[in-house]
């Protein structure tokens, strides 16, 4: 397991000591993208309860969590796709090869 460690962040003007593994997302680059969603919904919406404003900045990000999710199952099927057609056409080639290679060639004599 990695070792733990922690990070001091400020997020909508509050302070949070937040842990982290090594290996993981860096913390501070994590919290200071939620602070700069939630003081957009604060502009945007000039909702004042922290409560409300994290709620409201929770529902963006899954928008663009499920948004991201929709963009990538919509490239991995169409990568699927061409490594599919990639393989029939190599199958193809190959079988051709072989089949080429196991028929008798002309007489030379």
């Amino acid at each position: 397991m990695g070792e733990t460690t922690y990070a001091h962040v400020t997020i909508l003007g509050e302070e949070y000591r937040i842990a982290g593994e090594p290996e993981g997302a860096p913390v501070p680059e994590l919290a200071a993208y939620v602070d700069d969603k939630m003081n957009a919904v604060r502009r945007q919406s000039q909702a004042i309860d922290p409560k409300r404003i994290a709620v409201m900045a929770s529902m963006n990000l899954a928008d663009e969590l499920f948004r991201e999710r929709a963009r990538t199952a919509a490239l991995t099927a169409k990568l699927q796709a061409r490594v599919a057609q990639i393989d029939a056409a190599v199958s193809g080639w190959l079988g051709e090869s072989e089949g080429s290679s196991a028929a008798p060639r002309g007489s030379e004599e």
